[in-house]
């Protein structure tokens, strides 16, 4: 009988390809169940949780966990305490992340007709074409906050190899063919419309370095 070894490097590798999704690491998810992560909204997390994560007003950051070696990613918010599938505003259009493990945006802002203010309660939604039959979703719940602070590096960082760029899809990271030429995956509700900043990226090991990445 032939038998095949495998290392212990292999073992891993297989391990989180079989596993791979993402996780919202911050702000806090919501909740996490692999089995419904592609479930809209939220993972099939549809309860708001009570315990919010405070948010900064303007340059808010989001930290991840990536599963997949190379994923589109898109990042919406709704306003309100429960707002369920009312994710309509894009705060960072679609673009392509590459490399596995900790991932780490920043320099969120928000456009000014959101009305937002010291208190105000949201759920943000981060999206990534990691199911083969559509997306996968996670949730946080927030409260904005004028004294709210970014976590620190330990927390909000990237792993070695992680990189951006542009994607090359139509508004949404469930498209993963050209833009002319693909209208599917779950809409948006805001594509074309709200334009996000940038990409910024901390990458460890230089010294706090910001890099960002116009969309």
């Amino acid at each position: 009988m032939k038998t095949t070894a495998f290392s212990s490097t292999a073992l891993v590798a297989f391990a989180s390809v079989a596993t791979a999704h993402f996780n919202l690491d911050y702000p806090a998810a919501r909740g996490f169940d692999e089995d419904t992560l592609g479930n809209f909204p939220c993972g099939g997390q549809d309860t708001a949780t009570s315990n919010r994560t405070s948010w900064p007003l303007t340059g808010g950051s989001i930290a991840l966990t990536m599963g997949h070696i190379d994923a589109n990613v898109e990042v919406l918010i709704a306003i309100g305490s429960n707002p369920g599938s009312a994710f309509n505003t894009v705060i960072r259009p679609t673009f392509t992340e590459q490399g596995l493990g900790a991932f780490c945006m920043t320099g969120f802002t928000l456009p000014s007709g959101l009305n937002v203010s010291d208190g105000t309660q949201a759920t943000i939604q981060v999206v990534t074409n990691g199911d083969p039959d559509g997306g996968l979703f996670n949730c946080a719940d927030i409260t904005f906050s004028s004294t709210a602070t970014n976590p620190d590096s330990s927390i909000c960082k990237n792993a070695t190899g992680v990189t951006v760029s542009v994607a090359k899809v139509a508004g949404n990271p469930n498209v993963t063919s050209d833009a002319t030429n693909s209208t599917n995956g779950v809409k948006s509700g805001a594509a074309g419309g709200v334009k996000a900043g940038l990409v910024g990226l901390v990458f460890a090991g230089l010294g706090a370095v910001a890099f960002a990445l116009v969309l």
